[in-house]
């Protein structure tokens, strides 16, 4: 007889998919030696639910990976990088409050070669700048940085291409259809994974499309429609959302619905991914090598995969 805690990891790790084919429209019969051939509930998260605080989503060690080589899907972060905002430009929030922005990252010299045989820098950044995280706390009262588990730090990786689209309307969104077509030709998407759009996006960070500013001056770029996201929060258990552009959503959800729907249940992503093309669609291994700063809700770091 297993314990308890053994049981709900074994039930945390049936998914709903795998379930709803066993089950026959009564039970599904589980072959473990730790549960009896009994009918199980499926424990996939409820559409209106919100986790606790720290659920780790069937968080689990990684089985052994083997690669060859590793691609930096990081871009370097310098004070010119394409940010949601022009530093020294006045903006208001959605709250009506206005203020001005610093710039995207400085870098200020503390102690120097020259004067002192050390370097030190004081750097001063923007949290969602660059290639970067948004942690559930990003648009929640979810988990900071610090709090996400750091085997929830390195996932399989799956990439969905979606570049021809892309290249023909800059508002393009990865859709339930592309997931599914991904499937039929891939197989269903591992267990906690890493989902990316790959749009072609990043090969435009130092030109003037990487925004494509419409005539109203606001942004325009590829992201997830909020029924994909859906679709993968119901059907798979994916733990991240990644996209090599500005964000999740775009001007086909003003009210940032992939970003509260996603981040709102104890989920998390990476924006401004580089070089999905040089890795495969699948069988590759995201490793994000998140700052664990306390109480932070996102931030840039170095993120990497293993091919």
């Amino acid at each position: 007889m297993c314990s308890p805690a053994i049981i709900e990891q074994v039930k945390k790790r049936i998914s709903r998919r795998n379930a709803l084919a066993a089950l026959g429209g009564a039970g599904v019969a589980v072959s473990t030696g730790c549960l009896p051939a009994t009918s199980v509930k499926n424990t996939a998260p409820d559409k209106k639910s919100v986790p606790p605080k720290n659920s780790r989503w069937g968080s689990k060690p990684v089985e052994q990976v083997s690669f060859s080589r590793v691609v930096d899907l990081s871009h370097t972060l310098h004070p010119d990088f394409p940010a949601w905002f022009v530093a020294g430009k006045k903006m208001t929030t959605r709250g009506k409050r206005t203020f001005v922005p610093p710039a995207v990252v400085e870098v200020k010299p503390v102690f120097e070669w020259e004067h002192d045989k050390v370097n030190l820098n004081q750097i001063t950044y923007w949290e969602h700048v660059g290639t970067h995280m948004d942690a559930p706390a990003h648009f929640s009262e979810g988990s900071t940085v610090d709090e996400i588990p750091v085997e929830d730090l390195v996932l399989p990786l799956v990439v969905i291409d979606v570049k021809e689209r892309a290249a023909k309307d800059p508002l393009a969104l990865l859709n339930i259809e592309d997931i599914r077509s991904w499937e039929d030709e891939h197989g269903p998407i591992p267990e906690r994974a890493c989902v990316a759009m790959n749009s072609g996006w990043a090969k435009y960070v130092e030109k003037p499309k990487f925004k494509s500013l419409d005539t109203k001056g606001k942004h325009r770029q590829p992201a997830f429609h909020i029924d994909a996201v859906e679709y993968l929060m119901e059907e798979c258990e994916v733990v991240a959302l990644g996209v090599d552009t500005f964000s999740f959503d775009n001007q086909h959800s003003p009210g940032s619905d992939v970003h509260y729907r996603w981040l709102g249940d104890e989920r998390w992503g990476i924006e401004n991914l580089n070089n999905l093309d040089d890795i495969p669609t699948k069988g590759a291994t995201i490793v994000v090598g998140q700052p664990s700063i306390k109480g932070g809700s996102g931030g840039p770091n170095r993120t990497m995969a293993l091919v």
